[in-house]
């Protein structure tokens, strides 16, 4: 890990222009971030290519950790996406969500998927 040398910046990977699919990057230096939340897009934000929207479109190979805000779809829908790229970092959240979230997840991948 090298040293955090410039300044913290937050690169946002959803909910940019809408309120859906939250998913917004926290980086401390080139090699070091946390992710924060990894949601699905819903309603008109999804675009007409459903698809597209729930793959990971950008480098993960410096993600760190991923922290879970809490448990809605918009902000832990394309989890499972992100973990079939290959993430395999620690997902942190608080003991409620922990035990809620395997079941929204489920659910997430049935939208995702239909």
């Amino acid at each position: 890990m090298s040293k955090f040398t410039f300044p913290p910046r937050i690169i946002h990977h959803g909910a940019v222009d809408g309120v859906t699919g939250s998913c917004h990057e926290y980086q401390l230096s080139p090699d070091y971030a946390v992710l924060i939340d990894c949601g699905l897009f819903q309603g008109d934000e999804q675009g007409s290519g459903n698809k597209a929207n729930l793959a990971i479109n950008f480098p993960i190979s410096h993600i760190r950790a991923l922290i879970v805000t809490h448990v809605h779809i918009d902000h832990v829908g394309r989890v499972t996406y992100l973990l079939a790229a290959g993430f395999s970092g620690p997902i942190y959240c608080s003991e409620a969500s922990a035990h809620l979230l395997p079941l929204v997840l489920e659910d997430a991948l049935k939208v995702g998927v239909t």
